[in-house]
């Protein structure tokens, strides 16, 4: 199977089923700004948390294909993720890797002239809640209404772990996999933030 080839995304209504994607607002009553006076860049480079109230939830480990740095439970869920990948679609996980997850940042929109518009929103990086996926070094290029089909596949077992699929952000970002609201109040609840 080639995991590279652009397929279109599917309808929105077949995926995502009972997840949204937290607000910024809903993050910040959760976490507080990861970054103190939300003094982050305005080139939307990555500046490091620093609010020492959210920085203790942060740990970095090998999730299986590749280390990343996020939210502890965010570590947990991607390593059962990535097993289930492991066992059930190895070709596939043998490709996978990481585009970025923490980054303190505002979000990045790909235009239709192809500049980025930074802001105003904050990314859910920032909060070490949301992962980039590239396969075999391949980005699947953000606002095309395409993804990759490794990508697609991916997004079941994301969705099935309560994580939420960019593919049905208003323009269209398939590489991105974010901890959805439901996920982090469950997370919240069992004393796991």
């Amino acid at each position: 199977m080639d995991f590279l080839e652009l397929t279109s995304v599917p309808p929105k209504n077949t995926f995502n089923l009972g997840l949204t994607s937290p607000s910024n607002s809903y993050m910040i009553e959760l976490f507080g700004n990861p970054v103190k006076d939300a003094a982050y860049s305005q080139d939307g480079k990555c500046t490091p948390p620093n609010n020492p109230d959210f920085t203790p939830l942060l740990v970095t480990r090998n999730v299986g294909p590749f280390k990343v740095t996020g939210l502890r439970p965010a570590i947990q869920s991607l390593q059962d993720i990535f097993m289930r990948v492991k066992q059930e679609v190895p070709e596939l996980y043998g490709i996978l890797a990481s585009s970025g997850m923490l980054c303190a940042r505002f979000t990045k929109i790909r235009q239709p002239d192809g500049s980025m518009k930074i802001g105003p929103g904050v990314s859910n990086h920032s909060w070490g809640a949301a992962l980039d996926i590239n396969l075999g070094g391949k980005l699947d290029p953000q606002g095309n209404n395409k993804t990759q089909r490794g990508l697609l596949i991916l997004s079941t077992y994301f969705n099935a772990a309560g994580w939420y699929w960019g593919a049905a952000f208003p323009v269209e970002d398939a590489m991105h996999f974010e901890a959805s609201r439901s996920l982090l109040a469950r997370w919240k609840a069992a004393g796991e933030l």
